[in-house]
């Protein structure tokens, strides 16, 4: 309805599933231009991003650092000392690497200006298949399952 009468050009939407999106297309003339999901490499979240790709959705990543749980791995530190840079760096630009939107979250100004040098370096095609095999599948997940919960109106 917003879109139709001109008080929004696009629509994104928050962790929407495959069925989600399928229910949206099927339901409503609506594609969205954004689903934001949860995306690291803990979580690599395949499926919907490929779903996403395959029908003009972009992927935003919320928690893209797992809330600086990878921080500490082993793959992403070896890979930080071997590029120079910072290990969220490296996360960051693998993100960018597999066509995500990243907005990561700190209040740390030198943090910030980190978070703007993930183009000062490159991570080669086995580095990030290196981080993309981090995916622990669902297991990797540190949000809720969107599937696994509702919500209420109160």
């Amino acid at each position: 309805e917003f879109k139709a009468d001109g008080r929004a050009r696009s629509i994104g939407v928050s962790n929407f599933q495959i069925h989600h999106l399928q229910e949206l297309a099927r339901e409503t003339a609506t594609t969205p231009a954004v689903n934001q999901i949860e995306v690291h490499p803990y979580f690599a979240n395949d499926a919907v991003r490929a779903y996403g790709v395959e029908h003009d959705i972009a992927t935003e990543a919320w928690s893209p650092i797992a809330q600086g749980k990878v921080l500490k791995d082993p793959v992403v530190a070896r890979i930080a000392r071997a590029t120079g840079a910072h290990p969220a760096q490296v996360v960051l630009r693998w993100h960018i690497e597999r066509g995500d939107i990243v907005f990561p979250k700190t209040v740390q100004p030198q943090r910030m200006r980190e978070n703007f040098e993930i183009f000062d370096f490159e991570i080669n095609d086995e580095e990030i298949e290196a981080l993309t095999a981090l995916d622990q599948g669902e297991a990797g997940r540190i949000g809720p399952n969107p599937d696994e919960f509702a919500y209420i109106p109160g």
